[in-house]
């Protein structure tokens, strides 16, 4: 069964600086700068569609969020940005859907020495944010609701670690933060378990190296019909690893226009912005076997 098919329908972070209070580039430093990347081949989410100045909605406020953690942001679609120098960039930051390197009259994909250039960038130290279809991108084949050996997986789901399934309809659930709390703005929160309205991914394929974040909580969901995608263990929903010297993070968060209005998800991002700039370190032992022993059972087919 395709993926395709089985859907109905489809803090600001506290940084090291000079003072308290001061931020990164209050504090002297050299801005920094991130490429904001959000082509899709596929399904193309709201966030992410041009609006009349050319710039998408997520992604001025990807540079309203960076602009106090000193960084500049590039906003882009053309993938022939990856045949150029990719040195310049402190991080990239993925908001993409589909197959990047196919992409359809009228869009420009990432040429096949490009993808090798992002791999490399990204595991030579350039950090790397997925958001939300993030995993709906460069995805492994097989079947749905089945995990894939490791060897057979692509080499990007290796890298960002976990692979979209489906969704069933937004509704809110429960986001538990694992302990000890090291993003900043769930210690804002005092790590209490969070309430929140989004389109909730499922995922598989998930990379036993990866340090859960946050925990998606599935009991209590709605699983009628196609909701039944979440009859499963909780999973996660954001985490962290590294990718040789690359750090690599993602979040599912931030399906639609309003939700990059809420405070949660700004205060996510731009925590894990800082993060995979440099700007802030969080431990990243692996604990998805700890945190969530039973991520990896998939709803029955």
């Amino acid at each position: 069964m395709k993926r395709r098919d089985f859907i109905e329908l489809l803090g600001t972070c506290a940084v090291v600086c000079a003072a308290p209070g001061m931020t990164w580039a209050d504090a002297g430093e050299k801005r920094g700068k991130i490429l904001y990347f959000d082509l899709s081949t596929e399904w193309e989410h709201p966030p992410t569609v041009d609006e009349a100045d050319g710039l998408s909605y997520a992604a001025k406020k990807i540079q309203a969020w960076a602009k106090p953690l000193g960084l500049d942001v590039v906003c882009s679609k053309d993938g022939s940005l990856f045949d150029g120098d990719l040195s310049q960039y402190a991080a990239f930051v993925f908001y993409t859907c589909g197959e990047l390197d196919k992409a359809p009259e009228g869009k420009i994909g990432i040429s096949e020495q490009g993808v090798k250039n992002l791999f490399a960038a990204i595991r030579g130290g350039t950090g790397l944010l997925g958001i939300h279809s993030a995993t709906d991108t460069w995805q492994c084949q097989g079947e749905l609701f089945e995990n894939q050996p490791e060897s057979e997986r692509t080499e990007y789901i290796r890298m960002i670690g976990g692979d979209f399934i489906t969704h069933g309809d937004q509704q809110e659930t429960t986001l538990i933060p694992t302990q000890p709390v090291e993003l900043p703005c769930l210690k804002k929160r005092a790590g209490a378990p969070i309430r929140h309205f989004e389109e909730w991914y499922c995922l598989k394929n998930l990379n036993p190296d990866m340090h859960v974040i946050l925990v998606q909580e599935t009991a209590g969901m709605n699983t009628d019909g196609h909701n039944a995608c979440y009859k499963r263990p909780s999973y996660p929903s954001t985490w962290a690893r590294m990718e040789g010297q690359g750090r690599v993070a993602y979040t599912s968060l931030g399906h639609g226009n309003e939700m990059w209005d809420k405070e949660l998800v700004q205060d996510v991002i731009t925590d894990l912005v800082a993060f995979v700039a440099g700007q802030i370190d969080l431990d990243l032992t692996p604990n998805l076997e700890k945190v969530c022993p039973g991520a990896n059972v998939l709803m029955e087919k």
